[in-house]
């Protein structure tokens, strides 16, 4: 055997073992994939439930959250800070599930269900009142640019304050 038969031999061991490890690594990306878009799907759930506990954990404050959307101003100033702080809060929950969406991360169903939540909070007279003072100034352009298309849509949701 000569110096070039070993050379081609081992060009073609070489061959044969790179293309399973390739295929390994693909079937790991590719089962890497599905686990985070998995655990997007958690965090989806885990967001929105910790919203709805934030408003829902008791009386007085689903009370100032009702009110605060009605009609921010007829808070008082400790009521107004408030909710103030919990709809700043649901907008930087919004922001990050807007960037899982723009990641990928999160199924077209979730994204619907955010969109048309978002939608419901900028509708009503407080969270439009928060986003304007607050959410548009500290939130990311692109998070912003999506929340005026939203707004100028015209796209229709449900009303939080005939709950």
């Amino acid at each position: 055997m000569t110096l070039n038969d070993v050379y081609m031999l081992s060009q073609i061991v070489g061959v044969v073992f790179v293309a399973p490890t390739l295929i390994y690594l693909a079937l790991q990306v590719h089962q890497n994939t599905r686990q985070l878009r998995a655990t997007a799907r958690y965090q989806f759930v885990e967001a929105t439930g910790l919203m709805n506990t934030l408003t829902a954990g008791d009386k007085a404050t689903a009370s100032v959250f009702r009110r605060g959307l009605s009609d921010p101003d007829a808070l008082d100033p400790d009521e107004r800070m408030q909710f103030m702080i919990f709809v700043g809060h649901f907008f930087a929950i919004y922001c990050a599930l807007f960037e899982a969406h723009g990641d990928g991360s999160l199924s077209k169903t979730q994204w619907y269900a955010i969109r048309k939540d978002l939608l419901s909070l900028i509708a009503s007279p407080g969270g439009r009142a928060n986003w304007e003072n607050f959410g548009r100034h500290g939130l990311p352009p692109s998070f912003v640019t999506f929340i005026d298309e939203l707004i100028a849509s015209g796209e229709a949701s449900y009303d939080l304050d005939r709950l």
